[in-house]
């Protein structure tokens, strides 16, 4: 247990840290903050946290700067304090409109919202397709060869693709057709309705049209169970990491990229990190991905489904910046997706 002063000693590094990226001096934190003790005393109290390892001295004449054990100290008392400004979060309320979209593109613009706002990498984990469940599909006739298949999920619109019709098939056929698949799939599971056999259901399921959209129906979950991240803003990082590691750079870039890269390991190293909590969960430099280990990875559940949005930073991000975005933009998220399904009742 820290003594009181080296708490408040070490706070002012890591926040002086973050804002400046350079090392800090006890001349630094005396001019800062005015503290009515002497040099040596807070020289004293640095040496002590260096020896507990929440500071480091990158050379021998420099001042300290956090270890991933400072940043943490920091992150644990940091989460009840930091708040976006009223205008801020009016930016975020007029970006983020309260309307039914497809899923893949609401999801996509909340992890561009999240980087943009935060100015780091924002990333949105969606739900899980075994936790969604098809509400209807449509299909609309585009020509006579050719009808257009929607996937409406209890989140909104999933996907959207062609299936080819007969030629003579008519409106009241491809009424039918909606029909025997509504009927046979409503409220099951999008993964379940995926894996079904063409094999089993009711009263019309063999007929040749509707063979044809379940067809459809099922390589286009196949190909949104292989679209399971949305990362926005590693642009975002070139000119901080260019300016506190030069040298080391473009190496944390290429790992970073080499991470979000493989979706199913890192949804499953987030999972991992996140360890079935609900709300904000910090990492500073543990997440179980190695290509992450330089890196603080702020993230938040959205129900009702398992999704998960988040803020991927060098351990010097702006931790109070990070929390309260994450928190906002995870709440926001919930409540489009809450708004959605409540409005599903009401027509229902």
């Amino acid at each position: 247990m820290l003594p009181e002063r080296q708490k408040l000693v070490l706070k002012e590094i890591v926040d002086r840290y973050i804002r400046e990226r350079e090392p800090v001096s006890s001349r630094m934190i005396l001019e800062d903050y005015g503290l009515a003790v002497s040099s040596a005393t807070v020289r004293n109290d640095m040496s002590a946290l260096e020896v507990a390892g929440y500071v480091d001295k990158p050379h021998s004449s420099s001042g300290r700067i956090p270890t991933k054990l400072g940043y943490r100290f920091f992150v644990d008392w940091l989460l009840d304090l930091s708040e976006l400004s009223r205008n801020e979060r009016l930016d975020l309320v007029e970006t983020r409109d309260m309307r039914c979209l497809e899923v893949g593109e609401t999801l996509r613009q909340t992890a561009f919202l999240l980087g943009n706002v935060t100015g780091y990498v924002g990333f949105v984990v969606p739900p899980a397709l075994e936790e969604t469940h098809l509400e209807r599909v449509a299909l609309a006739r585009m020509d006579p060869g050719l009808a257009l298949l929607v996937i409406v999920s209890d989140v909104g619109i999933v996907q959207h693709g062609l299936v080819p019709l007969e030629q003579d098939l008519s409106e009241e056929d491809v009424q039918r057709v909606t029909r025997a698949i509504n009927e046979n799939l409503r409220g099951v599971s999008l993964d379940e309705v995926r894996k079904l056999s063409l094999d089993q259901g009711g009263e019309g399921w063999h007929d040749r049209p509707v063979r044809a959209a379940l067809d459809v129906l099922h390589r286009l979950l196949d190909r949104r169970a292989y679209r399971r991240l949305y990362v926005e803003g590693i642009s975002n990082l070139v000119g901080d990491l260019e300016k506190v590691v030069p040298e080391e750079a473009m190496g944390q870039l290429v790992r970073l990229i080499h991470a979000v890269q493989d979706e199913d390991s890192f949804i499953e190293g987030i999972r991992e990190a996140r360890q079935g909590r609900h709300g904000l969960v910090i990492n500073v430099g543990d997440c179980p991905l190695p290509n992450l280990s330089e890196y603080s990875v702020v993230t938040s559940d959205v129900r009702p489904h398992s999704g998960i949005v988040g803020v991927i930073a060098p351990l010097w991000m702006d931790y109070g910046r990070a929390f309260s975005a994450t928190t906002y933009v995870a709440n926001r998220l919930e409540g489009i997706l809450t708004a959605s399904l409540a409005r599903k009742d009401v027509e229902a």
